[in-house]
C-alpha cells in the first residue's frame, strides 16, 4: 500500500495526470510520411493474469514509442512491471495511478505510453471482475496501439524543446511530446506511422452467474456472522477469566 502511495506521488510531482496523453490525443498529430510498419500481436495464458506480447518490424527504425489504450477491463500493474525491469518488461508511463482492485464496470479506461528499445516486447495485463451475467464466460479486447517513431532525439537536437518547436512549424502538425529513455523527462518528439497487418486481441474471462449471487450473498453474510459470533466469544471469556483472577 505505501509502495502505491508514493509512486503515486511519483506521478504527481511528473505531472503525469491524465492530460499528458489524453491532450495530445486530440491534438492533430505528425503522420509519417514515408514509413509504414507491420506488426503482429498475441495474448497469452489462462485465467486472468495474460502476458501481452506485441511484434514490431521496424527494420532500421531504433526505438518506437506505444499508447496502449487497457480499456475498462484489463489494467497494469505498473508496480510489478517496475520491479520487472530486470526481466527485459519495458519502460511505461501511465496517465495516471491506475487501481488495480476496481471491478471492470467502475474502472476508466487507461492510456499507458511504453518505450519500445526493442522489435519484441511482452507486458503483463490482467483482467478486471467482469459485473455477474447469465452466461459463464466474457469476451473482453484490447485494441492495438497507436505506434510512434523519434523524429527529434537528443542525438540530433542539442535543444530537444526548440527542435521539436522547430519540426511543428515546418510541418503545420504536433510531435509526440514522450520521454526519450526510462525516465520521463526528457522527452523526445516522435511522429505517428501507419500500421498493417493488426488486430485487436480478445480473451475469454470467467463471470459470475446472476442466479448464483442469493447463495454468494446468504454465505457471506452468514460467515460475517460467525466469524462476529467468534470474536465476541473470546472476548467474553478473557472478560470472564480476568474477573476469576
Amino acid at each position: 500500500m505505501l509502495q502505491r502511495i508514493l509512486w503515486s506521488l511519483v506521478l504527481l510531482l511528473q505531472c503525469q495526470s491524465r492530460d499528458r496523453w489524453t491532450t495530445q490525443l486530440s491534438q492533430h498529430l505528425c503522420q509519417s510520411e514515408d514509413q509504414v510498419i507491420s506488426a503482429t500481436r498475441t495474448l497469452a495464458n489462462s485465467g486472468f493474469h495474460k502476458d501481452l506480447t506485441t511484434n514490431l518490424e521496424l527494420d532500421e527504425i531504433p526505438r518506437a514509442f506505444l499508447l496502449e489504450n487497457t480499456t475498462s477491463h484489463f489494467y497494469m500493474d505498473i508496480d510489478q512491471i517496475k520491479e520487472g525491469l530486470f526481466l527485459g518488461y519495458p519502460p511505461v508511463f501511465p496517465d495516471d495511478p491506475i487501481d488495480v482492485e476496481q471491478p471492470a464496470d467502475s474502472s476508466p479506461a487507461h492510456i499507458v505510453g511504453v518505450l519500445c528499445e526493442t522489435h519484441h516486447v511482452t507486458l503483463p495485463v490482467h483482467h478486471r471482475y467482469q459485473p455477474a451475467g447469465s452466461q459463464p464466460y466474457s469476451s473482453v479486447c484490447i485494441p492495438f496501439p497507436r505506434v510512434f517513431i523519434p523524429v527529434v532525439t537528443p542525438e540530433d537536437y542539442s535543444d530537444l524543446e526548440l527542435g521539436i518547436e522547430q519540426v511543428e512549424v515546418e510541418r503545420g502538425c504536433k510531435l509526440l511530446r514522450a520521454p526519450c529513455g526510462v525516465n520521463s523527462f526528457p522527452e523526445c518528439g516522435w511522429e505517428e506511422v501507419a500500421v498493417v497487418g493488426v488486430q485487436e486481441v480478445c480473451s475469454s474471462v470467467p463471470v459470475g452467474l446472476t442466479q448464483d449471487l442469493p447463495i454468494v450473498q446468504i454465505s457471506a453474510l452468514a460467515a460475517v456472522f460467525i466469524g462476529f459470533s467468534a470474536i465476541v466469544y473470546v472476548m467474553f471469556c478473557r472478560k470472564e477469566k480476568s474477573k476469576a483472577t
